[in-house]
């Protein structure tokens, strides 16, 4: 395993960061690991936040469950533990999966496809696009991509559930 990078905290980061991590706790009761591992600049931190919210929470024409789905397939493919943990947590909240269905399976298909092999990309597309509309296959890349950002990110910090504050 790489040596784990210092992540910045309360003690170590700029009063912007902490005002970041201020209202990470107020709306999750804790800091997340993954917003540390971005380091410590605070804008990475909160352009990460908003493209999340666009991506995984807001509104969009793939359902939510779907969405958890697509980011728990793109960290298992990328052995991220930590994001694999946190994105299986929350499918098993919005009911589980991935189902038997076609559809869910086309769907952790093409994450693991675009994850390992992104030259495969349109392939990957040509074949997600027989089970979702355009706009469902757009949140979809929307997704994949998030996650294989912040994937990096957590192999490359090295996080760990033990590096979310309290």
């Amino acid at each position: 395993m790489a040596p784990h990078l210092p992540l910045p905290d309360d003690a170590t980061a700029d009063p912007t960061l902490v005002r970041e991590y201020a209202a990470a706790r107020e709306r999750e009761g804790s800091v997340m690991a993954i917003l540390r591992a971005l380091g410590p600049r605070a804008e990475l931190v909160r352009a990460f936040l908003a493209l999340s919210e666009a991506a995984l929470y807001g509104p969009a024409a793939l359902g939510r469950r779907e969405r958890e789905l697509l980011a728990l397939a793109t960290s298992q493919a990328n052995e991220a533990d930590y994001s694999a943990a946190v994105h299986g947590a929350l499918l098993d909240e919005l009911g589980g999966g991935p189902h038997a269905g076609e559809r869910d399976q086309a769907l952790a298909d093409f994450a693991r496809r675009l994850t390992l092999a992104p030259r495969e990309a349109p392939g990957a597309v040509t074949a997600l696009r027989a089970h979702l509309s355009d706009a469902e296959v757009y949140d979809a890349i929307a997704v994949v991509g998030l996650l294989n950002f912040a994937n990096r990110a957590a192999l490359a910090t090295g996080i760990t559930p033990a590096d979310d504050l309290r």
